[in-house]
């Protein structure tokens, strides 16, 4: 007893199709696809992974190494949810490092060396000065047009 899934969901190169044409064929018809190419070009693809699609570990830890991140310690339960700890990129990318020289995580939420899998959940990256741009930006509105 379960749900059966049929059908397919076609693939298109997205710089192979107009906007015109994806609405008149997907979005008035709520028909789903896949747009492929896309993101080809974008910088991310490039330095966030390697050609085989494995994570640039070492572009995270070189470039984010020292902001702090909330992690999940998904071996310790803290009310309805896991105990979160704070920690910096790089000290979570070195966890993540020493569990695959140790043999990786397995089914359970302890991981090859015996400390239990850590998730970086939610990471939201916050610049001090994108902070002051929008603090700049909402009093100048406020001195300027009133609101």
């Amino acid at each position: 007893m379960g749900i059966e899934i049929g059908g397919s969901i076609e693939k298109v190169n997205g710089k192979e199709i107009s906007y015109n044409e994806f609405v008149e064929r997907y979005l008035a018809k709520n028909q789903p696809v896949v747009l492929t190419g896309l993101m080809d070009d974008w910088r991310a693809c490039k330095d966030w992974v390697f050609d085989n699609g494995k994570p640039n570990l070492k572009f995270f830890s070189t470039h984010f190494g020292n902001s702090k991140v909330q992690v999940a310690d998904c071996g310790t339960r803290e009310f309805t949810d896991q105990k979160r700890v704070e920690m910096t990129v790089s000290e979570f990318i070195d966890h993540w490092i020493d569990d695959r020289e140790c043999g990786g995580a397995s089914n359970s939420f302890q991981e090859g060396n015996g400390k239990f899998v850590l998730y970086l959940k939610d990471w939201h990256f916050v610049t001090v000065q994108a902070l002051k741009f929008s603090l700049y930006f909402c009093l100048f509105i406020y001195l300027h047009l009133g609101f």
